[in-house]
């Protein structure tokens, strides 16, 4: 496996989770839930330097700049 796809497949997995974790947020945000909470643990630390720089639409600039990033490995790399 090349650093190319190590760093591909790493960022496409913090995107579904980020995309997960969106989605439950419609539904419930009580850390008591299974799926929410494994969600939450992986993506928190993800979450708090957005939410220090953008107080709202954290999610979305968050998905974006993951995507950007896939962007950038896979056509950089």
């Amino acid at each position: 496996m090349t650093l190319e796809q190590f760093l591909n497949y790493t960022l496409a997995f913090f995107m579904w989770l980020v995309l997960g974790r969106a989605t439950l947020e419609f539904f419930t945000r009580d850390l008591n839930n299974f799926f929410y909470r494994f969600f939450y643990q992986f993506t928190e630390p993800l979450y708090k330097p957005y939410r220090k720089l953008f107080p709202c639409c954290h999610t979305l600039l968050l998905l974006v700049s993951l995507l950007i990033l896939r962007f950038l490995v896979i056509k950089l790399l």
